[in-house]
């Protein structure tokens, strides 16, 4: 056995999968056996020689040999690894794939290495790692049990009232502080949240909603989900405030945050932890988005408009505010120790530089007339790394889709209306493009019927604003200052059927087409179409990136064979995953096939 090695860990999330049958056999790791009878003896008939050095015969293949720890103990926000040695006695080339990894864990192929940064919410949990050596014939298989420490107790929130309404009771609860979940000079303070939960067992999705400046937590609920409300009454952003003691910025808010979220997880069996989501508008848009991206092992999809996604890029009056909260972008006080709290909050840095976040989908929604979040919150440069919102989610291929108008701040555009841009599509609730946290979905990007939503200059109406941008009158159609389309977005139209997704070790399959359906013409000229109607013509060429993916994982370099239709073609896998690049998708269902050109 090898003995546990600490190392830092790279975060993305995964989940749990079912172990696929191998059709060549498998063995234990316990009971490995060779292709001889139980009497020691060949098939009859068989070709045999022997190494006279060993007395082996080496006609017979042998299973691959896995030396693996049974258990592994991580501690809450501490980087841990894990790693363990595979042989093969005939010297075969052996392929290692693990399933089950806790979420936020990953495996290092080329090392042997599973990295587990667990956090704070995860203690006191169990993961029961599979793992699987293949030489190509046989398979041999064992298992790792991960019980990960619980190292960080902040007090439960406390159910401080109760009214029931039939189908769902609201509860309204105080959270008290401790020194992790506060800067040890305010420790001991109580904040409001509220929290939802239906009067059924049934297993439902999660809904965390943050609310805008100066907002409170809503109080709504609903029987088809648990809905978690907090409240940040100091308007940190979702995020935190100066730590004097460590001259830092810690995420005290977001760490409050989790710990309801958490709590809702253990405290009611029916809140499904494959299916939480984020959602907010303004603060607290920026606030999901970041909370989604930085923490994307918790959550299956976020729901962020018209939210600011570059903290430097703010209007000049919030920078102010904020300036007094996190402290200025010249003094950089720290987040993690190391990023400045300004820069770990720049989402074009994020989905780069934090591994768990490309493996999340982020819908987002902002407006060219929005004087308050100008629409530079998505289509000017970040000071970081000098590219836009727009811009870095497509190179990083993120899972996306992006819509914009001539709304303003939480207004609807004057002449589309409200929510134009589809009829009715929530990936947490359709029936055939769902997502959930432990099942394989397509990032798009590069789309033909991508709109253009500019380049973040002035097209000569209307003159630079340091506080409102380019935005013109909300009421009046077409006037909006931006360069670009007046309204489009990025990722429309395009499907997968989740139910359809073939996930294992050997072969990826996952249905695709482009959606052409109920909708309407273009209003007026530089429009675009509005519900499910197609604002093009088929077929829609586009760029399908594989994301969560739980067993067909490759290893950069590794040759990968797809097909579509009749499409074919052979791609490369690198470090952050495979994309197929101009993929032909029709308004028919195709299955995109992919498997490796050699296996093992």
């Amino acid at each position: 056995m090898r003995p546990l090695s600490i190392a830092l860990a790279a975060l993305i999330g995964c989940g749990d999968v079912k172990e696929p049958s191998d059709s060549a056999g498998s063995v234990d790791s316990t009971d490995s056996t060779d292709s001889a009878d139980s009497d020691g003896e060949t098939d009859e008939g068989a070709d045999s020689s022997t190494d006279e050095s060993t007395g082996d015969d080496t006609s017979v293949n042998h299973p691959p040999e896995l030396d693996l720890p049974e258990s592994g103990s991580p501690r809450e926000d501490r980087p841990f690894s894990i790693d363990f040695e595979v042989s093969d006695p005939d010297g075969d080339f052996t392929r290692v794939w693990v399933t089950g990894l806790p979420p936020g864990a990953t495996w290092d192929e080329p090392s042997r290495t599973i990295r587990f940064g667990a956090d704070f919410t995860q203690g006191g949990r169990s993961w029961t790692v599979q793992v699987s050596a293949s030489d190509g014939e046989l398979t041999t298989t064992g298992s790792i049990l991960l019980e990960v420490q619980d190292a960080v107790t902040p007090p439960a929130p406390v159910v401080v009232s109760s009214e029931d309404f039939g189908a769902w009771t609201r509860l309204t609860l105080e959270q008290t502080t401790d020194a992790f979940l506060d800067s040890a000079e305010r420790a001991g303070r109580t904040f409001r949240a509220v929290v939802t939960v239906p009067n059924h067992s049934h297993s439902v999705p999660v809904k965390v909603a943050l609310h805008g400046y100066d907002g409170v937590a809503d109080e709504s609920g609903w029987e088809g989900e648990y809905r978690i409300n907090p409240e940040d009454p100091e308007n940190t952003y979702w995020w935190g405030y100066y730590n004097p003691a460590g001259h830092d910025v810690p995420p005290y808010t977001q760490r409050r945050v989790l710990h309801l979220l958490d709590w809702v997880l253990r405290t009611y069996p029916g809140a499904d932890p494959e299916r939480v989501y984020l959602s907010g508008a303004s603060m607290g848009g920026a606030g999901a988005a970041t909370l989604g991206l930085v923490h994307a092992r918790h959550f299956a999809w976020v729901e962020s408009t018209i939210g600011q996604m570059i903290p430097a890029n703010h209007r000049p009056s919030r920078l102010e505010q904020l300036s007094g909260i996190w402290g200025t972008p010249a003094e950089g006080l720290p987040a993690d120790g190391v990023r400045s709290v300004w820069d770990y909050q720049d989402l074009t840095w994020v989905i780069g530089g934090v591994d768990e976040a490309r493996d999340q989908f982020v819908f987002t929604k902002h407006g060219k007339d929005d004087p308050t979040i100008h629409f530079g919150a998505v289509v000017h440069p970040s000071p970081l790394t000098g590219m836009s919102w727009y811009e870095a989610a497509q190179d990083e291929r993120l899972g996306h889709y992006a819509v914009w108008d001539e709304g303003g701040h939480g207004s609807e555009d004057p002449l589309l209306g409200g929510e134009w841009w589809h009829a009715g599509w929530n990936p947490i609730y359709d029936d055939t493009a769902w997502l959930r946290r432990d099942r394989a979905f397509p990032a798009f990007s590069a789309s033909s019927v991508d709109d253009d939503p500019g380049d973040g200059t002035g097209n000569g109406r209307v003159s630079w604003s340091d506080e409102s941008g380019y935005a013109a009158d909300v009421a009046t159609p077409g006037d909006t200052g931006w360069t670009g389309d007046i309204a489009g977005a990025i990722g429309r139209s395009l499907r997968w059927d989740s139910g359809g997704v073939v996930d294992t070790f050997e072969r990826f399959e996952i249905p695709l087409k482009v959606l052409d359906g109920e909708g309407g013409e273009p209003p007026a000229a530089g429009y675009p179409t509005t519900g499910d109607k197609l604002d093009g013509a088929p077929p829609v060429t586009v760029d399908v990136t594989l994301r969560r993916v739980q067993a067909f994982r490759c290893m950069s370099g590794e040759r990968i064979l797809w097909q579509l239709g009749d499409a074919s073609g052979t791609i490369v896998a690198v470090l952050d995953g495979v994309t197929v690049p101009a993929l032909p998708l029709t308004t028919d269902w195709q299955t995109l096939t992919l498997t490796r050109e050699s296996f093992p």
